[in-house]
Order: structure tokens, then sequence, then C-alpha cells
């Protein structure tokens, strides 16, 4: 479709990532080794096909093309959240340091299929995989 928009591209999107380390607000012990965070992603509706052109305009030049460029089949907008917490701490007397971190990516999904194209009569017909939530628990050590 000339002049348009490719299908599968979204016009708009925003992602925001964050960390705070918790030592500036206390001198607590455990609290001023944490650190928290997080992450999200949204995404515009996207057009994931076109409808058909009324026959009348086809019949009268069969030059265009049956899918009409100003009727998109939109999806909808997205928003994905991701959150972490650090701990960090020394080990075996001091001498190695340790980060333990565990991360939540997809906080706000179970899980599910998106469309991703569509026909001329709305219904969907390729999807990609939404996964949900995923829990990653990672220890990093420095020796």
């Amino acid at each position: 479709m000339q002049g348009k928009s490719r299908p599968s591209v979204r016009k708009y999107n925003w992602r925001l990532s964050t960390n705070y380390r918790l030592a500036g607000l206390t001198e607590h012990r455990l609290l001023r080794n944490l650190q928290v965070g997080g992450a999200m992603r949204w995404e515009d509706k996207g057009a994931i096909g076109f409808r058909l052109r009324d026959p009348r305009q086809i019949l009268a030049n069969p030059d265009l093309s049956y899918l009409d460029p100003d009727g998109p089949i939109w999806d909808k907008s997205h928003l994905f959240v991701d959150a972490n917490v650090t701990y960090r701490m020394k080990l075996f007397s001091n001498r190695i340091g340790a980060a333990f971190q565990l991360n939540v990516r997809n906080l706000l999904e179970n899980g599910r299929l998106q469309p991703v194209r569509a026909n001329p009569d709305g219904s969907p017909t390729a999807f990609r995989i939404v996964d949900p939530q995923q829990f990653i628990l990672s220890a990093t050590f420095d020796l």
C-alpha cells in the first residue's frame, strides 16, 4: 500500500527504565544494600490489515487494489511492565562481594496470543505469543 504505514510498524512507542539504591534513604543495615527498579514499555495501536474496498470502486477502476488503504484494521495499544530487586552483600569474611537479583518480566501478563495480521473481514490470521510472567533469579560474585 503506497503512502501508508507498514501494517507491522507501530507509529509511536516509548520505553522507561529506572533503578534506585536505597542506601541514600537510610542507614539501616539491610536496606542500604537493597536496590529496586523497573521498566515500562508502551506501543501505540497498530494496523494489522486493511478492509476491502467497496466493489463499485473496483468495478469503476480495475487498476485499484482490492484492499482499502483508508480502512485499516487496528490492534490495540499495549503496555508491558518489568520489576527487579537486587541485594548486595559481602561473603566469606568480607572477601567476596555478591549480588542477588530477582527480575520479573511481563509483570502484568498471563500469556496470550496477540494478533499481528488480519483478513479484510477483521478476523486474525497470524499471531505472536506474548510470554506470561517470567521470574529470573541471578547471582553475581566479585572474586
